[in-house]
């Protein structure tokens, strides 16, 4: 009877190993993260969002004169295009906004956002 059991338990070990196997992993939003550069040129901070697949999500802030680097969270790729928007603070009681538009973008992606002085110039391109 020990024996017996000695048996069934190698050959559960050797059926599960089996089933595991090796396969070939394609990479994910995860593996290949969306980046965006963000070049603010206006005269205030700019709060950067994306906005894609029904949500918005604030990425950061961008000081005048700067640039900023951000990620575009994994579960926005893939469901569709992208627009990138920018808005000055609450604080600073302006109603303008920069935008993208929308822009179809695939994990491992950079996009460049360039925020003008003049906001309605502003652009968003993918890098070759």
């Amino acid at each position: 009877m020990h024996r017996r059991s000695w048996i069934l338990v190698f050959m559960l070990l050797l059926a599960g190993s089996a089933c595991g196997g090796s396969r070939a992993e394609t990479p994910g939003p995860d593996d290949n993260p969306v980046l965006v550069v963000v070049t603010n040129n206006y005269a205030l901070a700019m709060e950067i969002s994306v906005i894609g697949a029904g949500t918005t999500h604030r990425l950061g802030t961008v000081d005048p004169g700067t640039s900023g680097r951000f990620t575009v969270p994994p579960g926005m790729i893939g469901g569709g295009p992208l627009e990138f928007r920018a808005n000055p603070p609450p604080r600073a009681n302006e109603r303008v906004q920069a935008q993208s538009g929308r822009i179809l973008v695939a994990p491992g992606a950079i996009v460049d956002f360039v925020i003008t002085p003049r906001l309605f110039n502003s652009t968003a391109t993918l890098r070759p």
